[in-house]
């Protein structure tokens, strides 16, 4: 008589797989033009048409990702038996799991034949991989980095679509997908913050900075003053990848005025304006810091750099005018690698530059010729003594040197 056993356990293999397949097609849900044969793959956050800053960090979305059929069960050869041959039988499926779940990413909504979305214009950036989230049900995340150029990621702005899916022997197109979703990226700049001096004198020129948690390398930074019933550019700056821009102005009127940080993109597309800020500029008064008593010529005040490294110039009128500052200074011109960066000593050259009631002093100039290179100060003066910094610049060269300085006269000999 023939032994049942093999029979038996062949019928149980098979209700066991049809019974696995069964659960996940009760599940399935509309998962795109592909037909699903598991459960659906639905999109979860963001919700669609939500608005999300622009940032440099990747963007994430989170999908669900749950088990499903990734391949059907192969044929199972029955034992040889005395009495004659059994029917072959088919194994359980080959189930799958996160790492068959993916993203595509792109700017414009159509999908192909099999109904998947494309990847432009990120090209293979538009793909993402799929990462399980610790501790949910069923549920994945994926990332796509914003692109650096020809802006700055910061200030990418437009429609992302996104459709999750996964790779599916299956499936006649070999991949299963999900609903397309979408979020709207606008551009935002990280933790912008506008820095004006205590003190600013009408018509004396002063000193703003601007910082920031981005990376704005290849934008443009406008410092604008709202006059009469428009914003009006009164200083401009690329931006930086260090986070910081310096401005040098001169408000001729005094009164409460209105300040503002615009960001341009290439073109002056995307234009981000920034929250504006008031800022008082109080009328020169007659009281000063400074007097004649600092006129004269000033060296440096440490004996090693007047021999080694000298800085000369002169404060006159009243101690209202510092003139003829000349000094060298240390400058960094970088290369492709920093390996191939080159440190040159720069002769450094500023006309003039007027004394602030409180003694604050700011200066802007450039040199003529094919090379033009920008010398900025700043600094302070009291009691006969400068202390302060200047800044050089010329393309990717730029180079600074902290400057004290006191009266010739007072030097001891």
């Amino acid at each position: 008589m023939k032994n049942p056993r093999p029979l038996l356990r062949h019928l149980a293999l098979l209700l066991a797989a049809a019974a696995a397949i069964v659960v996940l097609i009760l599940e399935v849900g509309g998962a795109g033009a592909s037909p699903a044969v598991g459960p659906a793959i639905v999109p979860q956050s963001p919700a669609k048409g939500a608005p999300v800053p622009a940032t440099e960090e990747p963007l994430t979305v989170v999908f669900s990702c749950p088990g499903f059929v990734y391949e059907e069960g192969e044929e199972i050869e029955p034992e040889e038996e005395e009495e004659g041959e059994e029917a072959p039988s088919i194994g359980p499926p080959v189930l799958g799991g996160g790492e068959e779940y993916g993203v595509h990413f792109s700017t414009a909504p159509t999908v192909n034949a099999a109904g998947q979305l494309s990847t432009a214009p990120f090209g293979e950036a538009g793909e993402g991989s799929a990462e399980p989230i610790k501790g949910s049900a069923g549920l994945c995340s994926s990332e796509i980095e914003l692109p650096k150029t020809p802006n700055p990621a910061t200030l990418f702005e437009g429609t992302i679509y996104w459709q999750p899916f996964r790779e599916s022997a299956v499936s006649p197109d070999g991949v299963e997908v999900g609903s397309v979703s979408s979020f709207v990226v606008f551009p935002h700049v990280e933790e912008p913050e506008l820095t004006f001096r205590e003190q600013i004198f009408a018509g004396y020129l002063t000193k703003v900075g601007f910082y920031y948690e981005a990376e704005l390398g290849g934008a443009v930074v406008q410092l604008q003053m709202f006059e009469g019933s428009a914003w009006k550019t009164i200083a401009e700056a690329p931006g930086s990848n260090s986070g910081e821009n310096a401005f040098f102005f001169k408000v001729k009127e005094a009164g409460h005025h209105l300040f503002r940080v615009l960001v341009l993109g290439v073109g002056g597309k995307p234009d981000l304006g920034l929250e504006p800020v008031v800022k008082v500029i109080r009328k020169p008064t007659k009281q000063r810091v400074t007097s004649a008593a600092d006129d004269g010529a000033y060296v440096a005040a440490s004996s090693k750099q007047r021999e080694e490294w000298p800085i000369t110039f002169g404060v006159g009128g009243g101690g209202t005018v510092l003139r003829n500052v000349q000094l060298e200074a240390e400058t960094i011109c970088k290369g492709p690698t920093k390996a191939q960066d080159v440190t040159i000593e720069i002769p450094a050259h500023l006309l003039h530059a007027k004394i602030a009631p409180d003694g604050t002093v700011f200066g802007v100039s450039e040199t003529k010729g094919p090379e033009v290179w920008t010398v900025t100060l700043s600094g302070s003066i009291f009691a006969g003594r400068f202390q302060g910094e200047l800044s050089i610049s010329h393309a990717n060269c730029s180079g600074y040197r902290t400057i004290d300085a006191i009266l010739k006269r007072t030097v001891k000999t």
